[in-house]
């Protein structure tokens, strides 16, 4: 950390994190992101989270299983890819397809930790009403568990 003219520490941003879901407003996160990076010099990193094995029909029969793995990481690397404007992809962002292990706020809160890093920002608007009370809110639990500083976008 730096320290400022009276003494006192200054963050230092250098790596953001941007989840991004399927709402209709994460072209507005990742604008408001990548004004964040070239304020701060810093790198972006917009991640979509899978959960691959979910709704295999049949259970988890192996083939169908990995062929829905693969559909959906096809799926989320088009979601990002189709998310990460022109000018977003200009400035170099990075996008990267994750696997949930257990929660999408986890797999989010465990991603931003492994690659240290600084701020997340993400929306508040991604889960209906009836998501957000059987669920709970991803945003929420981000907010309250990450290590880093976190920017709600609404």
């Amino acid at each position: 950390m730096e320290k400022n003219v009276d003494g006192g520490a200054l963050a230092t941003v250098k790596k953001i994190l941007v989840p991004i879901d399927r709402s209709g407003y994460k072209e507005q996160i990742l604008a408001f992101a990548t004004s964040l990076g070239k304020a701060w010099g810093a790198e972006i990193t917009a991640i979509h989270v899978i959960d691959p094995g979910r709704g295999v029909p049949g259970g988890r029969v192996k083939e169908k299983e990995q062929e829905r793995e693969e559909e959906a990481k096809r799926e989320a690397e088009d979601l990002l890819v189709q998310s990460v404007d022109p000018l977003a992809q200009k400035e170099g962002v990075n996008i990267e397809v994750v696997e949930e292990s257990d929660s999408v706020a986890k797999s989010i809160i465990g991603y931003a930790k492994k690659n240290n890093m600084d701020v997340i920002v993400i929306g508040t608007k991604g889960m209906t009403a009836v998501e957000d009370f059987f669920l709970g809110s991803v945003a929420n639990n981000v907010i309250r568990h990450a290590h880093c500083s976190v920017f709600a976008i609404r």
